[in-house]
Order: C-alpha cells, then structure tokens, then sequence
C-alpha cells in the first residue's frame, strides 16, 4: 500500500497504518530497534561529520605542512563512499612577485588530492616587493575508502613562490571547514 507503514509485533501480527491520525495523538516511530535495520537506497546520506578550525597556521616551508583543518569519519559500510567538502580562507605572501603555494587533502596519511594551486603564480606583481593573494580554496572530492574503521581526513599545504613567502590560512581568523558526508553505497 503506498503510503502507509507495515508494522510487525514479533509473532507473526501486523497493523497496517496509512495515515498519522491512526497512531493517536502521541507519535513515535523508533528505527531500527534492537533486531533491526534500516535499509536505505544507494546514494541516500548516512552520516554527517564537520571539523572546524579558525587559528591560523604560517606555512612558510616549501613541503607540505597541515594546516589544522580535519575532521574523522567511521563509515558503516566498506561499499559506502565519502564526500569530502573543503573551504579554506587563505592568504599567499611572496617578497617579490609569484605569492603562490599548494593545498592538498589527505586520507589519514595518504594524499588523495594533490596540488590544488592558492594564490596567484601568473599573476604580475611587477614592481611590487611584497605581494599578497588571498583566495579561498575549495577541494570536494568523493572519495572510497573501503573501510569500517575511523577514518582521519585533513588538509595540509605548502609555499611555492619566490622568496620566503608564507602561506597563512583562516585569514583574519576566518572559520574554515571541512565536512564529510558518508554516502551509501
């Protein structure tokens, strides 16, 4: 019957109800129980997790440092995938005229995006002796990581340009967030 909900006592009885006035006036409907499950389709979100971070990290290394930026994750299910969604606020400073530098995301210690550009490599600066780009950085990544354990996902980012420049990110303290959202599978 569309619409309506079948509801099993354990011994074999069933009620039927297809519509919410049939539960009387208190409604409470209580999935799984203790023997059950909920099955849902493939695709449907499962979980929601988000880590955030407003202090700023200095990057002023040209190899890839963390930013502080992670949030964890146990999927329920090795089939089940996670989405990854990363903001970052950043800001490049190069003494001279390439502020530039990297982003990349990791899974526990495996980088699984690498080399997302920040700053500005081709922009020109001439003449200018301390340039600054700041720019956000967005990395969404729908990742497999075929496992039931708990799963660390983080940001780690380095300085590229000319000089010793620096990366900051959460620029002016701004709240920078990572969300990851199990998917099932």
């Amino acid at each position: 019957m569309p619409g309506s909900i079948k509801i099993d006592d354990g011994s074999g009885n069933y009620t039927i109800l297809t519509n919410a006035g049939s539960l009387g006036s208190d409604k409470t409907l209580t999935i799984p129980n203790a023997t059950g499950t909920l099955n849902l389709q493939s695709g449907s979100a499962l979980q929601v997790v988000e880590g955030t971070d407003s202090s700023a990290a200095n990057i002023t290394d040209t190899g890839y440092q963390p930013t502080g930026l992670s949030a964890s994750i146990t999927p329920s299910s090795t089939s089940n995938k996670v989405l990854v969604i990363v903001c970052h606020h950043i800001q490049v400073f190069a003494p001279g005229d390439i502020p530039y530098g990297y982003i990349q995301l990791l899974r526990d210690t495996t980088a699984i995006v690498d080399g997302v550009p920040i700053g500005a490599k081709f922009d020109a600066h001439e003449g200018d002796s301390n340039a600054y780009k700041a720019n956000p950085a967005t990395i969404i990544k729908l990742d497999s990581p075929s496992s039931t354990s708990s799963i660390t996902y983080s940001t780690k980012g380095k300085y590229a340009g000319s000089g010793s420049g620096y990366v900051t990110t959460a620029q002016n303290n701004a709240t920078e967030s990572i969300t990851l959202i199990e998917i099932g599978g």
